[in-house]
């Protein structure tokens, strides 16, 4: 089912004033901002901060590097060259994959520079070319944003990390950037990348969370395309319940429109039975039991720790497959787990997040899946 983002966009504006001034101060020249999947980071990015920046007269590149995460760098390299390529009809004199060219931008001195494919020895000094010629291509600032840049840190070579901070450290402060991630094991690597780590400089700033405003806008919403009222403060409650996923909120109204409800809860509850049956009950079958219960254990927010005595003495009772479930066997689950992109670390030794936020919320706010 669509989501009503397509149509009505909930607008961050406080966000793109606090990223204005950020990196107009001269204090910082690099964000990163971090939330889990579905919380509306790319959404803010494309409808705000490009919006904004082009009207602070900067100029906004935008790659997202999720869509081609098997070969990050590759896709990076590339992206950046087709945002300095010429247009029109001195791009088509010019064959990029076949010599070496350059385009000068009326009197500026500037140039572009193509190679040949040649492989992974070259792409460093593509990289680098490709980013002077972004930063250099006009008088304006460029704002080069990076969505789901954490993908990088699953790369073959950290020599290519320390390529691209040197080149954004040497273009400062007319290259700004601003980097989105959704996964915080990627961003601890990143970091303990011994060349030069890539993030040490730059403001990290999170997402923060849609509340009452946003539960209002929808109310008004549901209103205007049905001609019904909703209960705010139970909409509110749902909205507590699927842990402020603005996405999911979307889905459930729509239900709501669909189901002639005016019900919060039977919004939540048809939105439950939707994505149980296109998926998620699937993937939770495909899952070992051990699994499951670890992952029923940190959806309902249990106190006891997943390699404590107590939790192995729990999950053998549980299981009851003849398995002694020491903590052994249970870090090599929640390694299994976190291999499949369902876990992620969350920072602190031994604590753990569900990083499937479809998966965590529909296990936090009703019944097993498994039934």
């Amino acid at each position: 089912m669509n989501t009503l983002a397509d149509i009505h966009y909930f607008p961050r504006e406080q966000l793109v004033q606090t990223v204005h001034q950020a990196l107009g101060s001269g204090l910082t020249h690099a964000i990163t901002m971090f939330a889990a999947r579905r919380m509306g980071k790319t959404l803010f990015v494309k409808n705000d901060l490009v919006p904004a920046a082009e009207a602070w007269g900067w100029r906004a590149c935008y790659i997202d590097l999720w869509v081609r995460r098997d070969h990050p760098e590759v896709a990076l390299v590339q992206e950046l060259e087709a945002a300095v390529r010429p247009k029109g009809l001195l791009a088509r004199a010019i064959k990029p994959d076949k010599l070496t060219a350059k385009a000068g931008y009326g009197g500026s001195g500037v140039h572009a520079e193509w190679l040949p494919n040649t492989g992974e020895l070259d792409l460093q000094g593509r990289l680098r070319n490709a980013m002077r010629s972004l930063a250099y291509a006009n008088d304006q600032p460029v704002l080069l944003i990076l969505d789901e840049f954490q993908t990088l840190a699953n790369g073959m070579h950290e020599d290519f990390i320390a390529a691209f901070r040197a080149s954004m450290l040497e273009l400062q402060p007319r290259l700004k950037l601003f980097f989105t991630g959704s996964s915080r094991e990627a961003l601890n690597a990143m970091f303990r990348k011994r060349k030069a780590p890539l993030f040490d400089a730059a403001l990290s700033l999170p997402l923060p969370e849609l509340d009452e405003d946003f539960v209002q806008n929808r109310a008004f919403i549901f209103q205007k395309m049905t001609g019904r009222s909703v209960d705010e403060a139970e909409l509110g409650n749902v909205f507590e319940r699927i842990a402020h996923v603005p996405l999911y909120l979307n889905q459930i109204i729509l239900h709501m429109v669909v189901g002639i409800t005016s019900d919060p809860w039977e919004g939540l509850r048809r939105w439950q039975d939707e994505i149980g049956e296109t998926g998620l009950r699937e993937q939770w079958l495909m899952l070992k039991p051990v699994d499951r219960f670890i992952l029923e254990h940190l959806a309902t927010r249990q106190s006891e720790s997943l390699f404590g005595s107590e939790f192995s003495a729990l999950a053998t009772e549980r299981l009851d497959d003849n398995t002694s479930y020491n903590p052994q066997r249970i870090q090599t689950a929640v390694a299994r787990l976190v291999k499949a992109l369902v876990l992620a670390p969350k920072g602190v030794k031994g604590e753990y997040e569900i990083e499937d936020r479809a998966l965590a919320t529909y296990l936090a706010s009703g019944p097993s899946v498994a039934r």
